[in-house]
Formats: C-alpha cells, structure tokens, sequence
C-alpha cells in the first residue's frame, strides 16, 4: 500500500528539478540613494533545495597596497580561506572570532595554510600590524548569498521558482539596527527587487597612518 506514496514523492522531486530556473536581480542603496557595494543578501525557502551541494573550494583574500581584497567574502560553510601577502611589508593576519580563530604572520609573497570555515556567521579579520586593515569572511550555509557589486546588483542566477526571504547584512550597517529583510517571488525567467539599507558613513582615510609602515 506504500507503493503509491513513495512514487508520489519521487514524482514530486523530479517535477521541481525539472522546474526551470530563473534569475534575481536585487538593487541595493543607501540611506541617500548611492548604490552600495558589498552588501550580503541571503535567501531562504520553505521549499527544501534537491540540489546537491558544490564542493568545497578555497578562497583568496589577498593584501595590496596594505588594503585587504576583496572587502568582503562569502565563504560557503566547509570551504578554505588563503590569505596572500602582495605588499613589501609584512602583515600580521588574525582574528579572535568564536567562529574560527587563526593569526598569520605573512612575509612579502607568502601564503598562508588553508583555513576551513564550518560555522555560519560573520568573521571580523584585521591586521595586527596595520590597524586599519579590515577584512569580513561571510561564513554562509545557504546555497543562495550574493554579494552586491559597484553598481549595487546582487545578482542571483539559477534559482528555483519559489518565493524567498532575503535577508541583508552590510559592514557599515549601525550597530543594533535589526537587519532588513523582505521576502521576493521568483517565477519566469527573471524577477528583481529594490532595497534600501541605512549604513554608517566611511571613515576617512588616514593616509599619514599609512606613511609610519
């Protein structure tokens, strides 16, 4: 008497693999109308994902020009972080976030050992050399995070039709602010969606703190 159950499920399954995906454009800006780079949007579904999960790969956060790039990284949980060092002065990565402690001390074209991320979250990583190096590994075990690029577009391809709640996250964002969220419908070929985020102006560069290393 199962028979017919389990048939239906398999049904079910290959019916939403078969569904043809579509692609999410979300438009982010600030507070004053400015496209905003760098900010995270991350969708979740009611609709449980079938597809498997792309394996793990190692990401490279280099320093130039004693900045860290990129700014930000979205670090599927399970993958590897390196870190490069590009300048001619040595850097002292670290970071004491419970999500995953590590410190490097980089020479001029030195890598570090790979560093596997399990936990979701966001990891602060500075240099204790040059205080005013930040980095953030955005550690995600959602299938579906992007980040915004230049222009403010988070683009997100090859998304099964659904509906979705997008939830938005910004290094710049006031602390204490409850983080903005929205939910998009996803159905056809393409569907997109507008945000505003309230973020903190960027501190200035102090280009004399630059010139003592």
């Amino acid at each position: 008497m199962r028979l017919p159950l389990v048939l239906s499920a398999a049904f079910l399954i290959l019916a939403a693999l078969a569904a043809p995906a579509a692609s999410l454009k979300l438009q982010v800006t600030d507070q004053s109308g400015k496209p905003l780079a760098d900010a995270i949007a991350t969708l979740t579904s009611e609709t449980p994902d079938a597809a498997p999960k792309p394996a793990p790969r190692d990401h490279f956060i280099d320093q130039k020009e004693e900045t860290f790039v990129p700014l930000v990284e979205i670090v599927p949980a399970g993958d590897q972080v390196i870190f490069r060092n590009s300048d001619r002065t040595r850097h002292h990565v670290y970071t004491f976030s419970p999500l995953g402690q590590f410190e490097f001390v980089l020479k001029p074209n030195e890598s570090s050992a790979p560093v596997k991320l399990l936990k979701p979250g966001v990891i602060p990583v500075g240099c204790n050399i040059h205080d005013f190096m930040i980095n953030y590994l955005f550690v995600t075990d959602s299938r579906w995070t992007a980040k915004s690029d230049a222009h403010g577009v988070a683009a997100l391809p090859d998304l099964p039709p659904g509906s979705y709640m997008v939830k938005w996250w910004h290094p710049r964002q006031r602390p204490g602010v409850q983080p903005v969220t929205h939910t998009v419908t996803v159905g056809g070929d393409q569907a997109s969606a507008n945000v505003t985020l309230s973020v903190m102006a960027p501190p200035p560069k102090d280009d004399t703190e630059r010139e003592r290393y």
